[in-house]
């Protein structure tokens, strides 16, 4: 065999292995967030069934979030100091089965230490797979690729509540658990992609090539990257309060709404919501991060209000366009603390994924907490008004470099 035959085989081997990597994460990031947005159209169900209280089933929600985000920091910082993944497949099994199997439960305990395990998979899947796709994409493509790793997410995150609400309606609350089948079925594919390519010599190659790259010739902006960080965990807060309370909201104080409808309309929100990250990851890339960051966030204050202030067809709008502009700096929010941070990529995907996400639980038990206090979900939701105006007030004062 000659060598330029040689050559072309392993480009065509490298090529390969790096493009089954990349399928593999991606399609763990859709399997992994299908389930995630499950609990709140449970929500409802488990405060009439197990008689909880607004702040109780909030905080089931919030044992999710912080278990999740607590760790997920870590688990990137490590992930950059060692060059350590978690195993995709086994997240997305431990993801599935953990919250799929909440459902048989009417222990409240024991239904949060199977949220917390769900939990867990979440933690260690986000740094390492967004660690994984970003070192095996060429800098040509690796914001395309970015792109469609967080896109996949969105979506599965979209149509999750959906899927659980036609299953409940139709056959119970129990049926939740046949929506475990896709995650144990994606995670055996990619657990057998990944056993195909696992002694890949050529696979370490690239990986170290394009990690090592930028990490010592950029300089790191600390105090910029944590002031992002402070008002992405305001934008959570209100947001990820907004998607767990919205069900309980329109199924038990507006009684007209069914589970099937109310899981609709919060599929729709999400869709919105992913819609909005595509047009402001494309228009952050020629109008500048900063300027779509305090854009999106400036936009998203009157549209929350509208939810609360007004009935109907507005308040749909002000649902479905507060989902927008609140996702429309969330692709911007993550490549801009990945550019402030060089060289700890999985450590700022974890802060922003994670820790961002985990502060919005907390917040999410609040305001359970503040509806039980006054007695109204609505009032207590419209408080979430307050991080929603501080978010782009402070987005003013982020110091971005120049160019970017």
């Amino acid at each position: 065999m000659s060598k330029e035959l040689q050559y072309f085989q392993e480009g065509i081997t490298i090529t390969e292995t790096i493009n089954k990597k990349l399928t593999g994460a991606i399609t763990g990031h859709f399997l992994i967030d299908l389930y995630t947005p499950i609990l709140p159209i449970i929500l409802p169900l488990l405060i009439d069934t197990m008689d909880l209280s607004y702040f109780l089933a909030g905080f089931i929600v919030t044992a999710f979030n912080v278990v999740s985000s607590v760790t997920q920091p870590f688990v990137g910082l490590y992930s950059d100091k060692t060059g350590w993944r978690a195993s995709v497949p086994l997240c997305v099994l431990i993801g599935s089965l953990g919250i799929c199997l909440t459902v048989f439960t009417k222990n409240y305990l024991v239904l949060l230490m199977m949220v917390m395990g769900a939990a867990i998979g979440h933690a260690l899947f986000h740094p390492s797979a967004m660690d994984l796709v970003y070192r095996l994409s060429t800098p040509a493509k690796r914001g395309m690729y970015n792109s469609i790793f967080t896109t996949s997410g969105s979506i599965s995150y979209s149509l999750g509540p959906f899927i659980a609400g036609v299953l409940i309606e139709f056959a119970g609350l129990p049926s939740i658990v046949w929506m475990v089948i896709p995650g144990i079925i994606g995670a055996a594919w990619i657990y057998r992609n990944d056993l195909r390519y696992l002694n890949e010599e050529v696979f370490e190659k690239p990986v170290k090539i394009v990690k090592n790259q930028p990490a010592e010739k950029k300089k790191f902006w600390w105090i910029p990257a944590g002031l992002v960080v402070v008002i992405c965990s305001l934008r959570a807060w209100a947001y990820v309060g907004l998607i767990t309370y919205l069900p309980t909201l329109l199924t038990l104080e507006h009684k007209e709404f069914d589970t099937v409808t109310t899981s609709l309309i919060v599929t729709i929100m999400l869709f919105f919501g992913v819609a909005g990250q595509i047009a402001g990851g494309y228009l952050s890339d020629r109008y500048g991060r900063k300027l779509m960051l305090v854009l999106g966030l400036l936009c998203a204050v009157p549209l929350f209000a509208l939810i609360f202030l007004a009935d109907g067809w507005l308040m749909y709008f002000g649902i479905m366009m507060y989902s927008f502009f609140a996702c429309f700096c969330y692709v911007t929010s993550v490549t801009m603390t990945q550019e402030l941070l060089p060289g700890n990529v999985a450590f700022a995907s974890g802060l922003i994924l994670g820790l961002c996400m985990g502060i919005g639980g907390v917040g999410a038990a609040i305001i359970g907490w503040a509806a039980d206090i006054m007695g109204s979900l609505s009032d207590a939701m419209f408080l979430l008004i307050i991080p929603t105006i501080l978010c782009p007030i402070l987005a003013l004062f982020v110091r971005y470099p120049a160019g970017n």
